[in-house]
């Protein structure tokens, strides 16, 4: 039994070798067929002409909250409340914690009530003023001393209110940083306040495709890995200063994005609104690379080299930005046996 399947596996293994031997010879065949018994290369061949096209500029970027704020202290104290964890949506002015405000609550009656007391004096004098029973240098003195007095009452006040962090935007607490008994500073870091009510795309373009792009320009989005789900959005910013690799930052806001996380990377296809008119060159003529690219002209049954410069792709061709014109014939198949001034044969004329 074990002798049978060994012939069977060596009789599929010769002929597999058979067969790929038998598909090797007739894609040489059909190579050398491509040139005919007096030399010359059979061709096909295609009139340039200008065609109307559209732009399809793409970037990849993170999604990212249109909003978002790295909450820092500006009091100082230990804190006896917090009113927020991780995840808390709150809105604008919810209280967030609150620290010892004891000595505060102090300071601040002390000078509502010196102020309060400066103000009844300041009624009193003026009244006393105007039938002489007080002079112009004791009421100015007096006022002057409300006014300070007022100074003091307003910055106390203002640092009670202040012991109760509030939050100043909008949005979801991503991380708390302080625990209940914490002893904060200035600018001790408190919170991340994410909104993620609106979400944009950053992305960077090169100076050669920012021309193309405007602000208020519709954009789809594709999520990494998700082909079948797609966003819209608009370009929101255009940057007017290159980062370090000479690309100008582009924010898109997205119109929709249902249960779309931050951060998430994405891919932006940028749609031109407008129609160009330029020369396209199918893909397969072109040889050589994108800094040094040529194709094949038919001229007097000859194939002669042109270079040209390529611009952006558009589907399955290239722009030709310069080397090629309009009436010129190139050449699109039979590439590989060509060389300049070599004898040809276009099939298609």
């Amino acid at each position: 039994m074990k002798k049978i399947i060994a012939y069977a596996v060596l009789v599929l293994l010769v002929a597999g070798m058979v067969y790929i031997l038998i598909n090797n010879k007739k894609k040489i065949s059909e190579q050398t067929a491509a040139v005919a018994d007096d030399g010359v290369v059979v061709v096909e061949t295609l009139p340039i002409t200008a065609e109307e096209y559209t732009y399809e500029i793409s970037a990849n970027g993170l999604t990212a909250p249109v909003k978002e704020l790295k909450y820092v202290s500006d009091v100082s104290g230990r804190v006896v409340k917090i009113f927020v964890n991780n995840g808390t949506r709150v809105s604008r002015g919810t209280p967030l914690l609150e620290v010892d405000k004891e000595l505060l609550q102090a300071d601040y009656d002390a000078s509502q009530v010196a102020y309060e007391s400066l103000l009844k004096n300041v009624e009193r004098f003026t009244a006393s003023q105007e039938v002489g029973g007080v002079s112009d240098q004791q009421l100015e003195s007096l006022q002057a001393q409300l006014v300070a007095a007022k100074s003091r009452f307003d910055v106390s006040r203002r640092r009670l209110e202040d012991a109760t962090v509030k939050a100043p935007i909008a949005g979801i607490i991503n991380m708390r940083y302080v625990e209940l008994g914490s002893l904060i500073a200035p600018n001790a870091p408190l919170f991340d306040i994410v909104d993620n009510s609106k979400l944009k795309v950053t992305c960077n373009l090169p100076d050669g495709k920012i021309e193309n792009v405007h602000l208020g320009q519709k954009v789809t989005l594709t999520p990494s890995g998700q082909s079948n789900e797609q966003y819209s959005g608009k370009v929101d910013f255009i940057g007017v200063k290159t980062d370090m690799g000479l690309n100008y930052p582009i924010e898109i806001v997205l119109d929709n994005y249902k249960d779309l996380k931050v951060g998430v990377y994405m891919k932006a296809n940028f749609i031109s609104e407008e129609g160009h008119k330029g020369i396209l060159v199918p893909r397969n003529a072109i040889v050589g690379g994108i800094k040094s690219s040529m194709v094949y002209l038919l001229q007097d049954g000859k194939a002669v080299q042109r270079n040209i410069t390529l611009g952006d792709m558009i589907g399955d061709k290239v722009e030709a930005l310069s080397g090629l014109e309009e009436g010129n014939v190139i050449i699109v198949s039979g590439i590989m046996n060509l060389s300049d001034g070599i004898q040809v044969k276009p099939i298609n004329q």
